[in-house]
C-alpha cells in the first residue's frame, strides 16, 4: 500500500529527550527506582508573582484571544529586556515591541524563524554538538543542515576559521546557542566578536544568524553572558534572537518563548503564526509578563543553586577516570565523555540503555546531539537525587 505520509517527514527523527523521559516515567509508574537525569526542566516552583498574575488575569476576564504576536505590554517588556542585553544595538536602533513575536515556547520561535527564512536546499550551519531539534526543524522547513564539528579539545565551540571554511553560496543561516544545550559551554564576548567579523565579510553577506539564548539567566561566572548581537551590532538587520521563560523562570509547561527580529522577518513570522497556532495562551502571557519583571536577584538565586549542584555532580563524577568532562559555564547540563566505557561496537545509545537497565539511571545519548561518545545529564533536580544518580554512574563504570 502506498504511504500517505508526506515526504517532508523523511529523515526527521523523534525527540530523543522526550522519548526517554516518557520511558522513565513509565518505569517509575511500575515502581522501579530510577534516577532521571534526562529532562531539561527546572525543579523550582513557578514564581509566586506569575501565579498571582494568572489569578488576577482570570478575575479581570483577560483570557480571550490576543493578537497573534502577543499582548502589547508583554512584547514591549521583551523588547526592553533585549535592549538591556544588547546595549550596543540599542544605541544604534533599539528594538520595539512590534519586532517581537510571543511564541509557544522557544521551540516555536526557532521553527517560525526557519520557515520564514529558508527556501528549498538552503544550507543552515549548525555547530556540533547541537540541540537535537535544530537539524530536524531545518529539514521540515526544506533546508539542509550542515554541521560544523567543535570537538572536546575546543570546548565544543567553533572557531572563526571553521565558520569561514563552512560558508558556501548556499549558506542562508548560522545557528548559535550560548549557553549551550547539551554542553553548557558559553562563547565569550571576544569569541562572538571574532565570529561576527567573519559574518560581516563579503563571503557571508547573505547569511542570517539565529541566536538561541534560552539559558541566558543560568550562568556560573566562569564566562560572562554576552548576547551575540551585542558583540556584532552591525548584523541587526539579519539576526534573530530567541529566548523564553521556560528555563529562567521554571515555566516549562506554560510554553512561553519569543523571537526578536527585524520588522520584515517579524511580519513574516506573525503571518505564519496567525495561520498556524494564532496567539499563545493568554493567561500564560500575563504570568510571563509578571515573571519577566522580577528583579535580577530572583534569577541570580536560582543560578547559585544550579552552580552548587554542578559542583556537587562534578566532584562525584571526576572520581572515575573513564569519564571525560568539561565544567559547564551555564545551563544545567553536564556532557559526559564515556568513550572509555563503551563496549566494542557500542555508541551512546547502547551505553545509555545499559546504564538504565543495570544502574537504573537515565541519561540522554549524545548521538542525537552529534556526539556518539558522549551522554547528556541534567542537574536540574534535588541534591539527594542528583548525588544518588552520580554515585550510581561512578559505581556502574567501576
Amino acid at each position: 500500500m502506498k504511504t500517505v505520509i508526506s515526504s517532508r517527514m523523511d529523515g526527521v527523527s523523534e525527540s530523543a529527550t522526550l522519548k526517554l523521559n516518557a520511558m522513565v516515567q513509565t518505569m517509575k509508574a511500575q515502581g522501579i527506582d530510577v534516577v532521571n537525569l534526562t529532562a531539561g526542566e527546572p525543579d523550582f516552583a513557578v514564581p509566586e508573582e506569575a501565579k498571582k498574575a494568572v489569578i488576577d488575569a482570570v478575575n479581570a476576564n483577560k483570557s480571550k484571544y490576543t493578537p497573534a504576536a502577543g499582548i502589547p505590554e508583554f512584547r514591549e517588556a521583551i523588547a526592553s529586556k533585549t535592549n538591556l542585553q544588547q546595549p550596543h544595538v540599542a544605541k544604534i536602533q533599539p528594538w520595539k515591541g512590534a519586532e517581537v513575536v510571543v511564541t509557544n515556547g522557544g521551540k516555536q520561535a526557532l521553527f517560525n524563524s526557519f520557515l520564514a527564512l529558508l527556501n528549498e536546499g538552503d544550507e543552515v550551519l549548525i555547530p556540533s554538538p547541537f540541540w537535537l531539534s535544530y537539524p530536524e526543524m531545518v529539514k521540515l522547513a526544506g533546508g539542509t543542515p550542515k554541521l560544523i564539528h567543535a570537538p572536546f579539545s575546543q570546548h565544543f565551540k567553533i572557531t572563526p576559521e571553521q565558520l569561514k571554511a563552512a560558508i558556501t553560496p548556499k549558506t542562508k543561516v548560522l545557528v548559535l546557542n550560548s549557553p549551550s544545550n547539551p554542553t553548557g559551554m558559553m562563547y565569550s564576548r571576544a569569541e562572538f566578536e571574532a565570529l561576527g567579523k567573519v559574518l560581516m565579510s563579503d563571503l557571508a553577506k547573505n547569511v542570517w544568524v539565529i541566536s538561541d539564548e534560552i539559558y541566558d539567566r543560568i550562568t556560573f561566572g566562569s564566562v560572562e553572558f554576552a548576547s551575540f548581537l551585542d558583540c556584532a551590532p552591525e548584523l541587526r538587520s539579519r539576526s534573530i534572537t530567541v529566548n523564553g521563560m521556560s528555563k529562567s523562570a521554571a515555566m516549562t509547561g506554560w510554553r512561553i518563548g519569543w523571537s526578536v527580529a527585524p520588522s520584515e522577518i517579524t511580519s513574516a513570522m506573525i503571518t505564519l503564526q496567525g495561520q498556524s497556532t494564532s496567539n499563545i495562551n493568554a493567561l500564560a502571557q500575563w504570568a510571563s509578563l509578571a515573571a519577566l519583571k522580577l528583579p535580577d536577584s530572583y534569577f541570580e538565586k536560582n543560578a547559585e543553586i544550579y552552580h552548587r549542584r554542578r559542583d556537587l555532580a562534578l566532584e562525584i563524577l571526576k572520581k572515575n577516570r573513564k569519564i571525560e568532562v568539561i565544567s559547564p559555564d551555564g545551563a544545567f547540563y553536564i556532557f559526559l565523555g564515556v568513550k572509555g566505557a563503551l563496549k566494542a561496537g557500542e555508541d551512546s545509545f547502547g551505553f545509555s540503555e545499559r546504564l538504565l537497565n543495570e544502574a537504573k539511571v537515565a541519561v540522554v545519548p549524545g548521538t542525537p546531539f552529534g556526539e556518539p561518545n558522549f551522554v547528556r545529564m541534567s542537574f536540574a533536580l534535588d541534591d539527594r537525587s542528583l548525588q544518588e544518580g552520580c554515585e550510581r554512574i561512578v559505581k556502574f563504570l567501576s
